[in-house]
């Protein structure tokens, strides 16, 4: 974190402000999103330092020039065009009143096949659909001992995208997104490097055109087929560390 002094008659007032994204709260971390599209646009957003600091819009009108410039290159760390990111920073998204639940930041209650799916969306830049599979709404009477989201069937996923994730803000959107990838990259990517030495998400269009998780989890199964749903529901953890482990043994023989 960053500290800002504010000398103000004789009054000083101090705001601690986040130096990373994983030191962003939720509101700061969407607050951010929409700057960076309205950067894009070519749109002033001045509102962004203010959630960001705290600092109150009759205080900052107060500020010098030189000064607040200052103040806001404190944030530059916004544009890191591929951020380092190791928690969920949306870890949910309300859309007309109902509350969807995110995925744990390192995966750990993520199926194969909620992954496969969700992943294959994000390669084929289909964003609200992706965010349809991985943020579900609380299951009933929920105890504490499963998941706390329903779960995951790809019925449930179309209905989620057709009456709620159509209606996505976009800062929450290019969040999801970023989040994601930065995650994926951090607890996946650098976990199972034999995996995603060539990263899907980094392929020419033509290449990501044909990739497919879905034809590699066949391939994967195998002659197993009477066990798919053992497969799809086993964590993704699980799947990619036997997947790396075979690749390896590969490429070593």
């Amino acid at each position: 974190m960053n500290e800002i002094k504010i000398v103000w008659d004789d009054s000083e007032s101090l705001y601690n402000v986040p130096s990373t994204f994983d030191e962003l709260s939720r509101e700061q971390f969407i607050a951010a999103g929409h700057k960076l599209l309205c950067e894009a646009a070519q749109i002033e957003d001045d509102d962004f330092y203010f959630m960001l600091s705290g600092i109150k819009k009759s205080v900052w009108k107060e500020i010098p020039a030189p000064k607040r410039y200052a103040i806001k290159q404190l944030f530059d760390f916004i544009h890191t065009p591929t951020p380092t990111i190791n928690r969920q920073l949306l870890p949910f998204i309300d859309i007309q009143g109902i509350r969807f639940i995110g995925y744990q930041p390192s995966f750990s209650n993520t199926t194969w096949q909620e992954f496969i799916f969700a992943d294959q969306y994000i390669i084929n830049r289909k964003f609200k659909e992706a965010a349809a599979v991985l943020y579900r709404q609380q299951r009933k009477h929920f105890t504490g001992e499963t998941d706390r989201r329903v779960s995951f069937t790809i019925y449930g996923t179309d209905n989620r995208l057709q009456q709620y994730f159509e209606q996505i803000s976009p800062a929450e959107l290019f969040c999801f997104v970023l989040n994601y990838k930065a995650l994926r990259k951090y607890f996946l990517e650098e976990k199972y490097p034999f995996i995603f030495s060539r990263q899907p998400q980094k392929l020419r269009k033509s290449d990501a055109a044909g990739f497919s998780w879905v034809g590699i989890h066949r391939d994967l199964m195998g002659d197993q087929f009477f066990d798919e749903d053992k497969f799809f529901n086993s964590n993704v953890h699980v799947i990619l560390n036997r997947l790396n482990r075979v690749i390896k043994d590969s490429n070593r023989k």
